[in-house]
């Protein structure tokens, strides 16, 4: 019966070793792998070829042989160590390197610094996590032999882009100061407390550009640098009454004693004039620049500024009108008119506010409200005519949580309130049409220039034809050159007209699209809200809603919270 053995070589790699004796039972490949499986050598590599060949061999040597007669040796190696081997390879960014190992079959395992040598010679040269490392070569020198363990070695970094500069603020203007009033020990406001914070004085700091970034470079694992996108610059502007500090050229400086009022990327300074009361004993006040007063502006009074207007009180039956802010720290309370009866037209209220810029007040009734930016009242709205050209927020800061109580507003973009209406029915009227007529009005002036270019350009083509059909002898060739071109520029400007008219109808259709009244606790019924030629209102009471305009129709809308 011929034998199989295992046997070490030169190399440490394992030879099976065939003792040919003819007879008895025969030797097969599964035999083979049976006599590997039960020896110390399972790790190793099986050269299945080998053992085919082996196998072949003793069968040929066994062919010509007489029973129980031997024959030649057979040798050949069918077990080889194999030490583990590494792949590297990169995503298509080249910002991960991940390393696959391929664990040792007997042979030797990989190191941490192997494996790190191995991602060099593959160009990986930067961002190697070495606590990676160590722990992807311990995994792999105890997985089952033969097994393929990875994990990423190393990462690149992201560029970090730059910050754009910035204007940063150094003073309160009047209307910060008063929308946030000095706190007392005992935890109150004192509402009067405007001080001399509000004022600045020659040469203070007003205003300060923190400057762009140019950010931080990052890399790919190959090293190839990744660059930043640098913050875009900003100018700092230098508002009347400023200049730049000649100690440092990001430094905006109070060039007189006044008033600091915030413009965009900058700051001015306003002359001030301040007072405690405005009342019969004061007079009417007309300033040229900004007038702060303490306390309240008595009924009958005008109080008018080329600047901002800051109250420290209330407002009772008075006119202000002013280039810049107005803001109230109380209320602006008017005398008792009846809206329900009359035309808007026809009612004269005995508040007047016209301001510029923004308006803003504690709480405001019966009272004629005008400005160019936008009305923030934070506690309650009513009965009131206002016309503004940004929106109307009745609440405060954070949320629209105030009462819009009848009245008649005309808005620009939106309203916003707590509560729209009132149980008892009073209406209330919001018009978006300031910015339409505005449209409107351009929309005409182009039909009216494209009707005069439409005639010019008839009148020419008449012209045209008739010096065309002239005789040899009577025809002008400069004049109808001249015609011609006149005729081919009016109808060049009809396109052009043309295809501004179609932008402004476009452009009036978007708009009434986008305008709304938000009612974020309740809508009562009664509110009507016009929008162009369409109109419509509310006829009974609503949860948070909106009313807007969307396909030929005013629509109330509930407000879902998510």
């Amino acid at each position: 019966m011929s034998k199989a053995s295992l046997v070490s070589n030169a190399k440490e790699n394992i030879d099976l070793v065939l003792e040919p004796v003819k007879g008895g039972d025969a030797i097969t490949e599964a035999g083979i792998l049976e006599l590997i499986a039960a020896s110390q050598y399972t790790d190793l590599h099986v050269q299945k070829a080998n053992i085919k060949n082996a196998v072949a061999e003793l069968n040929d040597v066994l062919k010509p042989l007489q029973a129980g007669k031997t024959g030649r040796e057979i040798r050949y190696q069918i077990l080889e160590r194999r030490d583990a081997s590494v792949t590297i390879s990169l995503d298509s960014d080249a910002m991960t390197a991940t390393a696959e190992i391929t664990t040792a079959l007997g042979g030797k395992h990989l190191s941490a610094k192997a494996i790190l040598n191995a991602a060099q010679e593959s160009g990986v040269k930067k961002g190697f996590i070495k606590e990676e490392l160590v722990a992807l070569a311990q995994r792999a020198a105890k997985e089952p032999a033969g097994t393929v363990v990875s994990n990423e070695i190393a990462l690149g970094k992201l560029p970090i882009d730059g910050q754009d500069a910035r204007i940063k603020h150094l003073v309160q203007s009047a209307q910060a100061r008063i929308l946030k009033p000095k706190k007392r020990e005992d935890g109150s406001v004192d509402m009067r407390d405007l001080g001399d914070i509000i004022c600045v004085k020659v040469g203070d700091p007003l205003v300060q550009k923190v400057p762009l970034s140019q950010g931080k470079r990052g890399y790919k694992v190959t090293a190839e640098p990744l660059e930043p996108t640098p913050g875009n610059d900003i100018e700092m502007k230098c508002g009347e009454g400023t200049e730049l500090s000649p100690k440092n050229g990001n430094i905006l400086i109070s060039k007189k004693v006044g008033l600091p009022k915030v413009i965009e990327n900058g700051m001015e300074v306003d002359e001030v004039y301040k007072i405690k009361n405005v009342d019969v004993s004061t007079g009417h006040i007309i300033f040229e620049g900004s007038v702060i007063i303490d306390g309240d502006v008595s009924e009958g009074m005008k109080v008018s500024a080329t600047g901002d207007i800051t109250i420290g009180g209330f407002v009772e039956s008075a006119i202000l009108k002013a280039g810049g802010d107005i803001t109230i720290s109380g209320g602006i309370i008017g005398r008792k008119q009846d809206l329900e009866t009359r035309q808007v037209t026809e009612v004269q209220m005995s508040v007047n506010i016209n301001a510029k810029g923004n308006i803003y007040a504690k709480h405001c009734q019966y009272a004629e409200i005008y400005c160019d930016g936008d009305v923030r009242i934070e506690n309650q709205l009513m009965h009131s005519i206002v016309d503004i050209g940004g929106k109307l927020w009745v609440g405060n800061e954070e949320k629209a949580d105030g009462k819009l109580i009848g009245g008649f507003i005309k808005a620009v973009s939106s309203v916003h309130a707590g509560i729209v209406g009132a149980t008892a029915g009073s209406n209330t009227l919001v018009h978006f049409e300031r910015k339409l007529d505005t449209l409107r009005e351009q929309l005409d002036d182009v039909e009216t220039r494209l009707k005069n270019d439409s005639d010019k350009t008839n009148e020419l083509k008449s012209a045209t034809t008739k010096l065309k059909a002239l005789p040899k002898d009577k025809a002008n060739p400069e004049m109808l050159s001249k015609v011609v071109a006149t005729y081919q520029f009016h109808a060049k400007r009809m396109g052009e007209l043309l295809q501004e008219k179609q932008t402004l109808e476009q452009t009036i259709q978007d708009y009434m699209g986008k305008v709304y009244v938000e009612a974020t606790e309740k809508l009562f019924h009664g509110v009507e809200l016009t929008i162009g030629d369409f109109s419509d209102r509310s006829k009974r009471e609503y949860g948070p809603s909106k009313m807007l305009f969307k396909d030929r129709k005013i629509h109330i809308e509930p407000i879902v919270h998510s």
